[in-house]
C-alpha cells in the first residue's frame, strides 16, 4: 500500500542566503552571463519570432478556412524541414515520445523528462506555452536554452527559411517546433519529449514518422473551434498522432473518448493501453511528488508508462525495472524513479509562491473545465494547510480564445473568494514587440471584452449581491499586480491566479522582477 507525502514546493521570496536560488528558479532559469551583444540579438531574434505571430484580425478570418489550412499544415512543414536539411531519419534518431490531450500534457512530459534525466540521458523537451521566456519551451536537460544559443540557432533557420519561403513564412509555433528539431538534432540529446501543440492530427510536431511511444492525457473541451465541442471529436484530433507499430498509452477518459481512440488505434495498426491508477504501482518509499495535486497522479502514471515502453523500445535497461512484454499494467518503482518524480519541477502549475510581503500567491494555469475543478480542489487543500481560512481571498482570473468563463469560474466558488480581478494578459499596457511576454493573438479589445464577462460570470455565479467594488478590471497584469500590492499594504492577502498560463506567466514574471529589485 502506497501513502503519498505532502508536496513541498513552495517559494518564499526573499529569504536569507536561498534566496538567489529561489529567484532563479522562479525566473525559469534566464540563463547564463551573456554580453550586451547578444542579449541585442536575442532581442531582435524575439521581435522576429513575434512578428510571425498572426494577428486577432487574420485569426479570425483563417477560423473559416480551418479545414484547408489543418490540411496544409504537415506538408508545409515538411517543406520548411527539407530546405533546413532536416531528414526522417534525422527526427527518428531523437527517440521521441510524442504526447497529446488536453490536461496534464506539460506535467506528463515534465515527470517523464525528470525521469529519463535521473538516467544521465541527455534529454530535450519541447512544450508551451511559455511562462516568462519564449525559451523555455525548448529545454535541454531540464534547463530553457540559453539566449546565445537560441539566437544563434534563431537566426540559421530564419535566414534559411527567408530565403527560401519568404512569401510564405511559417507561424509562430510552427517556425519553434522547426528551431527546437534543429537545436535538438545539433545538441545530439538522445530522447526528446515532444508536446503536441493543438489536437494532434493536424498539429506540425506530428510531422515525425516513427516516435518510440505515443501518450494521450485526460481528454477535456478545449479549443473547440478547431477540435470539435464533442469529446468524441477532440479525441478523434488528439489520436492523430498515433502511428503504425507504435505503442500508445492513454489516460483514463469517458466511454465515447474510449471508443475513437481505440478505433483510431486500429485503424493505424496501433497497440494500445490503458494507464492504471496510481495504485497499481508499488513504490519503493512514500513519496511527495514535484508537481501538487491529486489530479498529477494520472499524469505519473502516464509519465511511468511511456517511459517504461520508451526503454523497451531503444533497449535501455532502467535499473530496478525488468525488462517485460508492454501490458500497461503498474509495476515496481526503484528509489532513484521515486527521487526523479520528487524532483520534478514545473512552474505555474499547482505552485505557492510567498513574498516578503502580505501576499501568498497560489498559481495554477488551468484553463479547462477539468483542470479548473482540480485547481479549485488543490487551492482548498493549500488554503488549509497554510491556514489561510480567514485572510482576504482575491481572484486573479482571465481566459483566453474560446473559452467561456462561467463554465470555468464557477468551480471556484467554494474557495471564500472575496474580491475578483480580470485583465488581458498583456504584461503592460503597451506592446514592446522583442519581448517574451508578447501576444498578438488577441486584440486588446477582445481581451477588455473577454474580462468584463470574467467578472460578470464571477458575479452571476454568486449566491449573495456582490458590489462593484467586489469587481475590478484592469487594462494590463501590471496594473492588477499593483492593485493587489496596494490592498496587502494594510492587510494580508492570498491570491488565486487562474484561468490562463499566459496570465500566470505574467504574474511570475512581475513577481520575480520585483523581488530582484528588492534584493538589490
Amino acid at each position: 500500500m502506497m501513502r503519498f507525502l505532502p508536496q513541498t514546493n513552495r517559494l518564499l521570496l526573499p529569504s536569507t542566503s536561498s534566496t538567489a536560488c529561489g529567484v532563479n528558479q522562479l525566473r525559469m532559469t534566464s540563463g547564463s552571463a551573456v554580453t550586451s551583444s547578444s542579449v541585442s540579438r536575442y532581442e531582435e531574434a524575439v521581435r522576429l519570432l513575434n512578428s510571425l505571430q498572426s494577428n486577432a484580425a487574420t485569426i479570425k478570418k483563417l477560423r473559416g478556412q480551418r479545414e484547408n489550412l489543418q490540411a496544409m499544415n504537415l506538408p508545409q512543414c515538411r517543406k520548411y524541414l527539407e530546405s533546413l536539411k532536416i531528414f526522417d531519419n534525422d527526427l527518428n534518431a531523437l527517440n521521441i515520445i510524442h504526447v497529446s490531450g488536453t490536461k496534464g500534457k506539460g506535467s506528463t512530459c515534465a515527470y517523464a523528462e525528470a525521469i529519463l534525466r535521473h538516467q544521465g540521458l541527455k534529454t530535450g523537451l519541447y512544450t508551451s506555452p511559455h511562462l516568462v521566456h519564449v525559451r523555455e519551451r525548448i529545454r535541454i536537460d531540464g534547463d530553457p536554452v540559453d539566449e546565445k544559443t537560441f539566437a544563434e540557432e534563431f537566426f540559421h533557420v530564419y535566414d534559411i527559411i527567408k530565403k527560401e519561403h519568404s512569401e510564405n513564412m511559417p507561424a509562430y509555433f510552427k517556425f519553434l517546433t522547426l528551431l527546437a528539431f534543429r537545436i535538438f538534432i545539433k545538441m545530439n540529446v538522445q530522447v526528446v519529449i515532444l508536446e503536441v501543440g493543438i489536437g494532434g492530427e493536424y498539429d506540425c510536431t506530428n510531422v515525425i514518422e516513427q516516435p518510440k511511444v505515443c501518450g494521450v492525457t485526460t481528454l477535456d473541451y478545449d479549443h473547440i473551434s478547431i477540435l470539435g465541442s464533442k469529446l468524441s471529436e477532440i479525441a478523434w484530433h488528439k489520436a492523430g498522432i498515433f502511428k503504425k507499430g507504435v505503442p500508445a498509452i492513454y489516460s483514463p477518459t469517458t466511454p465515447e473518448a474510449e471508443e475513437v481512440l481505440l478505433s483510431r488505434a486500429t485503424d493505424k495498426s496501433t497497440s494500445i493501453y490503458e494507464a492504471p491508477p496510481v495504485s497499481a504501482y508499488h513504490f519503493a518509499r512514500q513519496i511527495s511528488p514535484g508537481i501538487s495535486g491529486i489530479h498529477q497522479f494520472s499524469n505519473i502514471s502516464l509519465a511511468l508508462q511511456l517511459v517504461r515502453v520508451w526503454s523497451e523500445k531503444c533497449e535501455f535497461a532502467l535499473p530496478g525495472i525488468e525488462k517485460r512484454e508492454i501490458t500497461g499494467k503498474g509495476f515496481d518503482v526503484p528509489l532513484w524513479m521515486c527521487d526523479a518524480i520528487e524532483l520534478c519541477r514545473w512552474p505555474g502549475r499547482s505552485q505557492v509562491v510567498t513574498t516578503d510581503g502580505n501576499i501568498t500567491y497560489l498559481l495554477d494555469g488551468a484553463h479547462t473545465p477539468k483542470s479548473m475543478e482540480a485547481c479549485s480542489e488543490w487551492a482548498a487543500e493549500e488554503i488549509a494547510h497554510l491556514k489561510k481560512e480567514k485572510v482576504k481571498k482575491i481572484l486573479l482570473f482571465q481566459c483566453t480564445a474560446d473559452r467561456c468563463p462561467s463554465t470555468l469560474i464557477q468551480y471556484l466558488k467554494p474557495l471564500g473568494i472575496s474580491q475578483i480581478v480580470s485583465c488581458p494578459t498583456q504584461l503592460y499596457s503597451s506592446v514592446d514587440k522583442s519581448a517574451d511576454s508578447t501576444n498578438l493573438n488577441a486584440s486588446k479589445d477582445e481581451q477588455m471584452d473577454k474580462a468584463q464577462q470574467c467578472v460578470k460570470s464571477w458575479k452571476e455565479s454568486m449566491d449573495h449581491k456582490v458590489s462593484e467594488d467586489q469587481m475590478k478590471v484592469f487594462d494590463c497584469i501590471s496594473t492588477a499586480f499593483e492593485f493587489i500590492e496596494e490592498q496587502a499594504s494594510s492587510q494580508e492577502v492570498l491570491v488565486i491566479v487562474t484561468g490562463s498560463l499566459h496570465l500566470v506567466g505574467g504574474v511570475l514574471n512581475l513577481i520575480s522582477n520585483n523581488t530582484h529589485k528588492k534584493l538589490v
